[in-house]
C-alpha cells in the first residue's frame, strides 16, 4: 500500500519535480563514502603532489596567469601566491574567436554558433593537500574574492551574457586533477538552466508582486526543518524541492541578484568574509556527515548585462555525490526519487556541529526555530 506520506514536489521557478516517498528513503549510513578515491588515471606524481601542474614553483607548468594574489614583490607565474588563475589547456570555449564571427548559422535543423568565451582555473590553494573546507576560513575568503573579481573582468567583454562559477570536488563530481580548483567559463548566452529559472522568476513575480526566492528564503527561517545554518545575512538549508540527498543552497537573506555585487549589498559590514565562513560552514558539515564526499558546487546569478534584477535572487548549490542511483526513470522522465528527504538531510547535517560552531573565530549561528525541528 502506498504510504499516505509520498510526495510529489514542484519548484515553480525551475518546473522541476522530485518524489519524495518516506517508505523508500535511505539511511544517512548507506549514502555515505565508503571508497577511496579513485585517481589512477591521473599522470605519475600528480596524486602526491611531485608532478602537479598546480602546485608553487611549478607555475612553469600551466600557461601564464591571467589574475593571481601573491607575495609584494613576487613575480607573475613564479611562487609566491596564495590564489592563481590560469586559462584551462582545453578550454570548452574559445576567447580568440573574433566577435564579428558570433552569428548564428544553419546546419540542418540545427543552429550553430562559434564556441567564443573565456575558460579559467582558479587553483585555490598553493597547498597540495587541502580545500576549501579544511584551508583558514581567510583562504576561502580569497578564493570568494578571486570568483568575484573575474566575474566583474570578464562581465565587462560586450559579448558576454552569462558567468557561471563552479567547482567539481573529487572524481566522481568530474575533476581531472586532485589539487583544489575551480574553475569560471563565460558565454555569449544564458544557458538554459539559468533561462528557465529567469522565465519562471519573470512569471512568479507576475503573479505575486515577489520574488520567488525571497518569499522562499522567508518560508524556510520561519519553518526551520531544512535549515542547515545561518548567519546575520545569509542562510543555508537543504531546498524542499532537492532532488539529491544533502544537496545544499546558500544565499543572502536580503534580495540581490548579482554574485559579483556581494560587496556592495547595504549591509553594514565584510559580505564576503561572512558569506565565506557559512559556505565553509557548509563544506564541513557536509564534509563530516558524509565522510569527504565528492561533490558539484555552483553559481546560478543574474546575467551580466541585467545584473540588477527585481525577480531573480543569486544563489550558491552544493550537490554531494552519494550512493542514489540515477536510473532509468530519473533519466527519461527528468522527475528525481530522492532517497533521503531534504528534512532529514538538514537535520543530519545540522547534528554535524553543534549549534554554535567557531572557526577562526567566526560564529556561525544557528536560528532557534531549528532547533526544535526533529
Amino acid at each position: 500500500m502506498m504510504s499516505k506520506n509520498n510526495e510529489l514536489r514542484k519548484n515553480p521557478i525551475s518546473g522541476s519535480v522530485v518524489i519524495i516517498a518516506p517508505d523508500r528513503q535511505k539511511p544517512r549510513e548507506h549514502l555515505v563514502r565508503i571508497k577511496p578515491r579513485d585517481w589512477s588515471k591521473l599522470k605519475p606524481g600528480v596524486e602526491d603532489g611531485s608532478a602537479c601542474c598546480f602546485c608553487e614553483d611549478h607555475e612553469d607548468r600551466t600557461p601564464p596567469e591571467v589574475k593571481s594574489y601573491r607575495k609584494e614583490g613576487t613575480e607573475a607565474d613564479k611562487k609566491g601566491w596564495w590564489v592563481r588563475t590560469v586559462p584551462n589547456l582545453m578550454p570548452a570555449v574559445d576567447s580568440s574567436i573574433p566577435s564579428e564571427l558570433l552569428l548564428e548559422e544553419q546546419r540542418g535543423p540545427f543552429l550553430v554558433t562559434p564556441a567564443f568565451g573565456h575558460h579559467y582555473l582558479i587553483v585555490e590553494t598553493p597547498d597540495h593537500r587541502a580545500c576549501l573546507a579544511t584551508v583558514p576560513k581567510d583562504q576561502v575568503r580569497e578564493v570568494l574574492s578571486m570568483w568575484r573579481d573575474l566575474t566583474f573582468s570578464v562581465g565587462s567583454d560586450r559579448n558576454i551574457r552569462y558567468v557561471f562559477l563552479f567547482e567539481n570536488y573529487g572524481p566522481l563530481a568530474g575533476a581531472s586533477q586532485c589539487h583544489s580548483h575551480s574553475q569560471l567559463i563565460a558565454l555569449p548566452m544564458i544557458p538554459t538552466r539559468i533561462m528557465n529559472e529567469l522565465r519562471g522568476a519573470r512569471d512568479y513575480y507576475g503573479d505575486n508582486n515577489q520574488c520567488f526566492y525571497c518569499r522562499e528564503i522567508e518560508w524556510e527561517l520561519r519553518m526551520g526543518e531544512r535549515l542547515v545554518a545561518a548567519t546575520d545575512n545569509f542562510v543555508a538549508w537543504c531546498p524542499f524541492t532537492a532532488r539529491t540527498p544533502y544537496q545544499v543552497v546558500i544565499s543572502p537573506k536580503e534580495h540581490q541578484s548579482y554574485f559579483a555585487n556581494i560587496s556592495t549589498h547595504p549591509l553594514g559590514k565584510d559580505n564576503l568574509t561572512e558569506f565565506a565562513g557559512l559556505l565553509q560552514n557548509v563544506l564541513i558539515r557536509i564534509r563530516k556527515t558524509l565522510n569527504d564526499p565528492d561533490y558539484s558546487l555552483y553559481f546560478h546569478t543574474a546575467p551580466t548585462n541585467q545584473p540588477e534584477m527585481a525577480i531573480y535572487h543569486w544563489h550558491c548549490q552544493i550537490e554531494p555525490l552519494t550512493e542514489a542511483i540515477v536510473a532509468g526513470f530519473e533519466k527519461g522522465s527528468g522527475i528525481y526519487i530522492n532517497p533521503r528527504s531534504p528534512e532529514n538531510a538538514a537535520a543530519d547535517l545540522r547534528e554535524a556541529l553543534p549549534d554554535q560552531s567557531t572557526r577562526d573565530g567566526y560564529l556561525v549561528l544557528i536560528p532557534e526555530e531549528q532547533k526544535k525541528s526533529p
